[in-house]
């Protein structure tokens, strides 16, 4: 029985290169994302490529919705073999605050969109996979919990915990046949919504942005997954 790839915050950018990774590997793929439209855009431009994909509607920043999600998926393929979760920052620019910027809103913001909607998939997911005795959870991440930015003040005190998070739950989950591990993002993602709208602005940046195909990045996250050797990946060196 092939296995099931599910990402949840699926996009045309990273999420359609994720899913022709793993689907290259023989993995069929759920795809959860906000609008019908956009799934079904991803799920027609996979079965081009050969790849069996359906697409589940869900805000994967609701819990009750990702719930749903999670037991959709596993009512149509019976279990979820890989759990991917990819919380969407291109529409956030808003609310990301320097560091001196920060105040208790602007952090509960950030932290149910990158910290708390990721812990409820985990908790969605993890206990079938333990009872199997095997699975994984991958994240994408970003640079700041690694590299701190003051620029990104809020954005990387959710992505520490984050990244405490992930490296505590790969060390006590290992041992019951489940990998947990994250890609950070350190670089824009040629085509995703930052990409794009730096390349529209007027504004000079005052450096030249580092650019790397999403391909790159779907790579990382077989690599961590088929080896499962260390806990994250970074690709990238923007803020270093």
């Amino acid at each position: 029985m092939p296995r099931t790839l599910a990402i949840f915050g699926a996009g045309p950018v990273l999420g359609l290169s994720l899913a022709r990774r793993f689907g290259s590997e023989s993995f069929r793929v759920a795809l959860v994302a906000r609008t019908t439209e956009n799934l079904g855009h991803l799920v027609a431009r996979l079965a081009e490529d050969g790849i069996e994909a359906a697409g589940f509607v869900a805000d994967v920043y609701d819990r009750e919705q990702l719930a749903g999600a999670v037991a959709a998926i596993t009512a149509e393929y019976g279990q979820i073999d890989v759990a991917e979760f990819s919380p969407g920052g291109g529409d956030m620019g808003e609310g990301i605050r320097p560091v001196l910027d920060v105040d208790p809103e602007n952090l509960q913001f950030i932290l149910d969109r990158f910290l708390l909607s990721g812990v409820a998939l985990v908790r969605a997911v993890l206990p079938g996979m333990v009872e199997r005795g095997d699975g994984a959870i991958l994240f994408t991440a970003g640079q700041s919990g690694v590299h701190p930015a003051p620029f990104l003040g809020n954005i990387g005190m959710a992505q520490a915990a984050l990244r405490n998070y992930y490296s505590n739950l790969n060390r006590v989950a290992a041992g019951q046949g489940v990998y947990v591990g994250a890609v950070n993002v350190g670089a824009l993602i040629e085509g995703s919504v930052p990409h794009r709208a730096i390349m529209a602005s007027t504004e000079p940046l005052g450096f030249e942005p580092e650019v790397i195909h999403p391909d790159v990045f779907a790579e990382s996250f077989w690599d961590l997954y088929a080896k499962r050797d260390r806990v994250e990946a970074l690709v990238g060196s923007f803020g270093q």
